[in-house]
C-alpha cells in the first residue's frame, strides 16, 4: 500500500514561489511512490480555535465548528507525513498556515497521537534576504519546537528568498532541492512500516 503525503499550501497567491517548490516536491514524491494531496489552505474556510475545550469531551479530532477542517481532520490523521509550504508574514508563520496549525488543538485527547513519528518537511519562502533578517528563522523555531511536542520528525527543510511571483520557476538550484525534500520525506515513510 502506498504511503500517504498530504502537501499544505498556505500561500494566497494564485501561483506563488512556495506553492511552485511545493509542487515540485510533489512531483518527486510521487515519482518516488508516494500518494500525495495538494491542499490549499488559503481557499479553504477555516475559523479559528475558540479555546471551548468541547474537543476534550468529543474526542480527538472532533471539534464542534462546521468548517472545512472537518473534511481535513481524518485526512491528518491517516497521512504518513506532509509538507508545511507558506511565505514568511511578519516574520513568522503566515497567518493561513498558522491558523490551520492552531486547530491541531482538537487532536490533543488522545495527547496528539496522530502526529507521533509522522515525516513533516517545510518549505517557506521570503522577501527579505536571508532567513534571518526576514523572520524565516522565527517560523523554523516554532516548526522545531511544533513538532518535537507532537512526536514528529522533521526529514527537511527548504527555505528561500523569492519576493517576485513566479521568481523560482526559473531557479533550477531551488526547484531541486524541493524535488529532493520530497524524495526524501517519501523514502523516509518507505523505510519505516
Amino acid at each position: 500500500m502506498k504511503k500517504k503525503i498530504l502537501v499544505f499550501t498556505g500561500s494566497p497567491r494564485k501561483d506563488s514561489n512556495s506553492a511552485t517548490l511545493a509542487l515540485e516536491a510533489t512531483r518527486a514524491a510521487r515519482e518516488a511512490g508516494a500518494a500525495v494531496e495538494v491542499i490549499n489552505l488559503a481557499r479553504l474556510r477555516i475559523n479559528p480555535c475558540r479555546a471551548c475545550d468541547r474537543c476534550r469531551d468529543r474526542g480527538p479530532g472532533k471539534c464542534v465548528q462546521k468548517d472545512d477542517l472537518q473534511k481535513i481532520y481524518p485526512k491528518l490523521r491517516e497521512a504518513d507525513g506532509f509538507i508545511l509550504a507558506h511565505p514568511v508574514y511578519w516574520f513568522t508563520i503566515n497567518a493561513q498556515t498558522k491558523l490551520f496549525i492552531d486547530r491541531w488543538y482538537a487532536f490533543g485527547g488522545e495527547e496528539y497521537a496522530c502526529f507521533k513519528n509522522k515525516k513533516v518537511g517545510l518549505i517557506l519562502t521570503y522577501a527579505d534576504r536571508d532567513v534571518f533578517s526576514s523572520g524565516g528563522i522565527n517560523a523554523l523555531k516554532a516548526y522545531q519546537d511544533i513538532f518535537n511536542y507532537l512526536g514528529a520528525d522533521i526529514v527537511g527543510m527548504v527555505f528561500v528568498s523569492a519576493g517576485e511571483p513566479g521568481q523560482l520557476k526559473k531557479q533550477s538550484r531551488r526547484l531541486k532541492e524541493a524535488r529532493d525534500l520530497g524524495r526524501e520525506l517519501a523514502s523516509r515513510l518507505k523505510a519505516n512500516p
